[in-house]
C-alpha cells in the first residue's frame, strides 16, 4: 500500500484577487481529493456576485467549499459536481436571483479534479477546461495524462497577434477583443454540453475522464493554465524538462523565475500579460 503527500503554490498576477484555487480534503476512508481551479477572468463591466473579489473567484472559493461539503467516495466526480452546483444555487438563491447577470457575465472556470482511492494505487481524473495534469513517474518520464487542446486558443492568438501588428497596447487589445470574448462566453454558458465549469450548466457536462494507475515514485502534477505559460507561451521549458524542475527545485522557486520572466517581457501572446498561476504536485510514496 502507498501513501501520498501533497505541496501546492498559487499567487495572482497582480495585486487584484486571486481567480486560481488549490484546495484538497481526507475522506474518511482515506481517500483523497485534489482540486486545481482556474477561474476565467470576467468580460463584464462589473461584479455581480463577488464585490470584493471578483465573481470568477467567487465562483470558484464557492463551488469548491460546496464539493468539500457534498462529495462522498461512493460518489462519482460527474455526480458530486452537479450536486455541488446545486447546493451552490440553494446557498446563493437571493444572490443569484437578485444580481440579474447578463449571459456573458455567468462565471466560469476550469477544473483539474483528482481523486486518489485509500492507499495510493488508483486515481480518478475529471476535468473540464485547460488546466494540465501530468505525470512524472520514478524514472523521471513525463506522461500528459490530459492531453487536451483548446480550440479557442488558436483563434485568439491570431487575433491578439493582429491586433499587436497594429501597435495595439495590451489595454487596446482588452478593448477591440472584448466583443469576440463576450460572445463566445454567451456560447459556453448556454451549451447543452459544456465543456467548462458554468454556474448555470444547460446539460451535463462534457467532462474528460481518465483512470490513472499509480506506483510508489510517481508524481502527479496539476497546474492552470497561468504557470504552464512556461511552456507554451515563453517556451522555457518542454513538458518534461519543467516537471523535472517542479519536482527537483520546488515550486517556489518555479513559480518565482515564472513572475521573474513576466515582470521582464515585453507583452506577448496572450489578452494579459501575466494571469494567475497555480501548481500542485502529489507524491506517491511507499
Amino acid at each position: 500500500m502507498n501513501k501520498t503527500d501533497i505541496t501546492s503554490l498559487s499567487t495572482p498576477a497582480s495585486d487584484k484577487p486571486n481567480e486560481d484555487l488549490a484546495c484538497h480534503f481526507i475522506h474518511d476512508d482515506g481517500t483523497m481529493d485534489l482540486l486545481v481551479f482556474d477561474g476565467a477572468s470576467s468580460v463584464a463591466e462589473q461584479a455581480y456576485l463577488g464585490v470584493d473579489s471578483g465573481d470568477a473567484a467567487w465562483f470558484v472559493q464557492q463551488l469548491a467549499a460546496a464539493l468539500q461539503q457534498v462529495s462522498t467516495p461512493a460518489m462519482s466526480q460527474p455526480d458530486s459536481v452537479e450536486l455541488a452546483l446545486q447546493t451552490l444555487h440553494a446557498h446563493h438563491q437571493d444572490l443569484l436571483q437578485a444580481a440579474a447577470i447578463p449571459a456573458y457575465a455567468w462565471p466560469i472556470a476550469a477544473l483539474s479534479w483528482l481523486r486518489v482511492q485509500a492507499g495510493g494505487a488508483h486515481a480518478s481524473l475529471y476535468a473540464l477546461g485547460d488546466c494540465k495534469t501530468f505525470l512524472l513517474d520514478a524514472q523521471d518520464k513525463v506522461h500528459d495524462l490530459d492531453p487536451y487542446d483548446n480550440p479557442q486558443e488558436g483563434i485568439l492568438k491570431t487575433a491578439i497577434e493582429k491586433l499587436k501588428q497594429e501597435g495595439l497596447d495590451e489595454q487596446a487589445r482588452w478593448a477591440r477583443l472584448l466583443p469576440m470574448l463576450r460572445e463566445r462566453r454567451v456560447a459556453q454558458n448556454m451549451s447543452a454540453r459544456p465543456s467548462i465549469l458554468c454556474l448555470h450548466p444547460q446539460g451535463r457536462f462534457a467532462a474528460r475522464e481518465y483512470d490513472i494507475q499509480l506506483t510508489a515514485g510517481d508524481r502527479l502534477l496539476l497546474m492552470t493554465d497561468g504557470f504552464y505559460r512556461l511552456v507554451d507561451s515563453y517556451q522555457l521549458y518542454e513538458d518534461e524538462s519543467l516537471m523535472q524542475a517542479c519536482a527537483n527545485r520546488g515550486l517556489a522557486a518555479m513559480m518565482q523565475e515564472l513572475r521573474a520572466y513576466e515582470a521582464g517581457a515585453a507583452s506577448g501572446m496572450a489578452v494579459k500579460k501575466a494571469d494567475d498561476a497555480t501548481i500542485a504536485i502529489l507524491y506517491v510514496e511507499a
